[in-house]
């Protein structure tokens, strides 16, 4: 939440790595095992942040997704609050809600609906949606707009609240539009999801995405690199070059 400056990857009490909102995040021995690598080869020259960067893009390769360039030279930050994790949408905010989010980040509505669609790929537990599917706002009763069979399928697989589910049930591991689709046939799973195709400043770029994939994984490669350079740290006297992602450098 500091940026885009690794500050999720520092590793002490408190930290936004420790907080209960981080609780499923995978992959930090990867990036542990890269940095090792690196380090051997050119010592504090790449940052953990140009490393989460690359691997962003490149995981997204992997399954399917567009090429983009990553500009490098970010440095990485010295603070990582557990409280700021709770800053990240939760999946039952509002429209106006998350097109405020983004624009205090330079972020714009299109850009929204793009990076919204990395929910193509991934998982979420089922205490984001409990509500959505046995008390909707209060009302002891389902969210409407929600597929009765999409519904019947999220009870079965949501007994425990740390149970996990698909972002995208339709093509889990693929990187492709059905994402959108999804949304347009009321399976969206995600609240903040749904609600893309509802509101009517989301949805034409919803049904657009959902057409045209030329267009989306376009734009996507476009919205990740301003994402990428959310808050970044470049200045000399901004940040550092950890030599250990977990822990800012001592010396």
């Amino acid at each position: 939440m500091q940026g885009c400056d690794a500050s999720i990857l520092l590793n002490h009490p408190g930290s936004e790595r420790t907080a209960l909102e981080s609780r499923t995040l995978r992959g930090f021995q990867l990036i542990d095992n890269i940095k090792i690598e690196l380090e051997k080869r050119c010592p504090r020259i790449v940052s953990c942040a140009d490393i989460l960067t690359a691997a962003a893009r490149d995981a997204t390769l992997m399954v399917g997704g567009p090429f983009w360039e990553v500009p490098f030279g970010r440095k990485d930050g010295k603070i990582s609050l557990a409280r700021e994790a709770n800053m990240v949408p939760h999946g039952h905010e509002n429209i106006t809600a998350l097109i405020a989010f983004f624009q205090e980040r330079g972020l714009d509505i299109l850009d929204l609906v793009t990076l919204s669609g990395s929910h193509t790929i991934g998982r979420s537990t089922c205490s984001s949606i409990m509500d959505r599917i046995y008390n909707f706002n209060g009302t002891k009763k389902p969210d409407p707009s929600l597929n009765v069979y999409f519904l019947k399928l999220l009870r079965k697989r949501c007994k425990r609240v740390m149970d996990l589910v698909h972002l995208d049930v339709i093509t889990p591991r693929t990187f492709d539009t059905t994402y959108y689709t999804n949304l347009m046939r009321k399976v969206g799973l995600l609240s903040t999801d749904q609600s893309l195709f509802s509101d009517a400043r989301t949805a034409p770029f919803v049904e657009a995405f959902a057409t045209q994939p030329f267009l989306f994984t376009s734009q996507f490669s476009v919205s990740m690199v301003k994402l990428g350079n959310v808050h970044v740290l470049t200045r000399p006297n901004e940040g550092e070059i950890r030599v250990n992602c977990n822990y800012v450098n001592t010396v």
